[in-house]
């Protein structure tokens, strides 16, 4: 009996102990709040190890209530790294843990942090599910300071998808709700956002006084960044009506701003821009002085692709100067800069793998080591209860005693023989605890061996430089046309001869990336057939995990352009709206 209410009073404690725990979970206490800012502080100079930091601490008791805050830490360290992919992971077990302990506002963020990963990712389709279900938890809570965000956001989706009529009708709930708020930024960001639906929809007047009205608000905060984006996208007004002049005096207006917030990579950027609009214009002189200080302020900020913007622009301008030598100069620092950036990229991928496998490494680590405690915890009760089973037999031994000795021999064999048959099975779970473990090590060294020869194929891969010898083609082209010679043309000439070989660039390139994805090619022109070496090369990029900013920068082209690829690949493969692109090109 006595046996029993200790069972009982055990089994009460821990009901009443996980109560407490629940109850605690509502609000962060300051160990937490501790424990986040350690981690922010390491992430600033080494996410990585930010990473292994937070993951050391989700099995500890001490932190077992702040699983949530923990999972969501780690997701956001991966979104500032750009790995969105790894970060979206982390968020959709974060989303997990809210929606067991029913949490609406922990809900509520995650399904907002995962639509922004989303957009970040291209897939806007499942940015506007998430979306649209935080909306659902944020209208059914009544929480209004969310309202107006997740309005925008959703304005934001159908936008990307053309349904103009959508993307009008959120916008404008989202400045109702920030008005009612009094969120003048966010009331701002709104008619910015508009106004960039009517200029999409051919209405350019309209779309001009949505900006003003937007510029009107930012100018009577001072927000400086507010009101350079508005000049910026007015002067697009200006540009699609050629009404060059007026673009130029917004530009201008673009640039006085950037010049007086002291924000040298913005005015970097913006000065290109307007060198970019000087060389529509044909004012090749004052393109020329734009681009200049443009890269000046570019080196100054290490910003290698504003420096590599300025070299092609440069470049640009001499040659239509016909000033060949001065073209080639800039020509080949632009090609240099795109080969340095290319590299950057290729080691932060490789870095990016190896974080994974060491984060995947970890948590197969913890899982077994979870596993070797639960089998601890099991033999423990095991053995308490074999010890009252014990003491219970000695007791009624006692009290029998002289009644059943004959009987007591027999009982106490039996236990011997049950004790000794639970300590074989306890050795041979331990044997199978080995075994795995001998089991993990094997495949990790197996998944070493794999990443290090896929590095190796992947780093000497020079698919950057294929589109170089197009460029470098044309240029070989008008200088043997020239009718004058010049000192340097043989030489020109001999040095573009030796740097043109397009299709050994690309085949190389294939050749090493067929080393680590063996038959690929093979099986998407199999299945789909047809393909365009444009779509060939975004599938390979897709396939090796570039984002869409990254495969941008290798192409040289805009990241909307990148997107609108997506999509036409995504139709010429015969995927739904809501299929992951990226996971199907793995699967081939």
């Amino acid at each position: 009996m006595k046996f029993l209410i200790g069972i009982l009073l055990g089994l009460l404690l821990q009901n009443i102990t996980l109560d407490a725990q629940s109850t605690t979970l509502e609000a962060r206490g300051a160990e937490i709040e501790n424990l986040l800012k350690e981690a922010d502080s390491i992430a600033k100079m080494k996410p990585d190890s930010a990473v292994l930091f937070l993951n050391h601490w989700i099995d500890n008791d001490k932190y077992a209530r702040y699983e949530f805050e923990i999972v969501a830490k780690i997701g956001e360290i991966y979104k500032n790294k750009q790995d969105y992919t790894t970060s979206k992971k982390y968020f959709l077990k974060a989303y997990e843990i809210a929606s067991k302990s029913q949490n609406s506002t922990f809900q509520s963020e995650t399904l907002l942090e995962l639509g922004r990963i989303s957009r970040k990712l291209g897939n806007y389709d499942q940015a506007l599910q998430y979306d649209l279900e935080a909306l659902a938890i944020i209208e059914k809570e009544g929480k209004q300071k969310l309202y107006g965000l997740v309005c925008n956001y959703i304005g934001i989706d159908h936008y990307r998808y053309h349904n103009y009529e959508e993307a009008i009708l959120y916008f404008n709930r989202s400045i109702k709700a920030r008005k009612e708020r009094g969120d003048s930024i966010g009331i701002a960001d709104c008619y910015n956002n508009l106004g960039m639906v009517y200029d999409d929809q051919g209405e350019l007047d309209k779309a001009f006084a949505t900006y003003q009205k937007a510029l009107s608000i930012y100018d009577n905060l001072n927000e400086l960044d507010g009101i350079a984006a508005s000049y910026n996208n007015m002067a697009g007004i200006y540009y699609q009506k050629n009404d060059f002049p007026k673009v130029i005096e917004y530009m201008s207006k673009v640039l006085d701003i950037r010049r007086k917030d002291g924000d040298k990579e913005l005015l970097s950027f913006s000065l290109l821009n307007t060198a970019s609009l000087y060389y529509a214009i044909k004012d090749i002189e004052k393109s020329i002085e734009l681009n200049l200080e443009g890269l000046q302020l570019a080196k100054e900020v290490k910003a290698k692709s504003q420096k590599r913007r300025a070299y092609k622009g440069l470049s640009d301008a001499y040659l239509f100067m016909e000033n060949y030598k001065k073209a080639l100069e800039y020509r080949l620092l632009y090609e240099k800069v795109k080969d340095s950036i290319f590299e950057e990229n290729k080691t932060k991928a490789i870095a990016e793998m190896h974080t994974k496998y060491e984060t995947e490494k970890k948590e197969i680590e913890n899982q077994l080591l979870k596993t070797e405690n639960e089998k601890k915890t099991r033999y423990q009760i095991f053995l308490v209860s074999i010890s009252a089973v014990l003491i219970a037999l000695v007791l009624l031994l006692v009290y029998y005693l002289r009644l059943r000795s004959h009987s007591l021999k027999q009982q106490k064999e039996l236990s011997q023989i049950k004790l000794t048959k639970k300590e074989q099975e306890i050795k041979h779970l331990q044997d199978m605890v080995v075994a795995e473990k001998q089991i993990n090590q094997l495949q990790k060294e197996n998944y070493e061996a794999a990443l290090e020869h896929k590095n190796k194929q992947l780093m000497t891969s020079t698919a950057c430089i294929v589109n170089k010898n197009e460029v470098l083609g044309k240029l070989k082209v008008e200088i043997k046309a020239m009718k004058s010679d010049f000192k340097e043309k043989s030489e020109v000439l001999r040095f573009i001869n030796n740097n043109i070989d397009m299709d050994t660039d690309w085949n190389k390139f294939k050749m090493d990336f067929e080393a680590a994805h063996p038959g690929f090619f093979d099986r998407l022109n199999a299945s789909f057939p047809g393909l365009s070496d444009t779509y060939q090369k975004i599938a390979a990029f897709l396939r090796i995990g570039l984002s869409s900013q990254e495969i941008a920068d290798m192409l040289f082209v805009s990241i909307a352009s990148v997107n609108k690829n997506r999509q036409r690949l995504r139709k010429k493969l015969g995927l739904e709206a809501n299929a992951d692109l990226t996971q199907f090109l793995e699967n081939i």
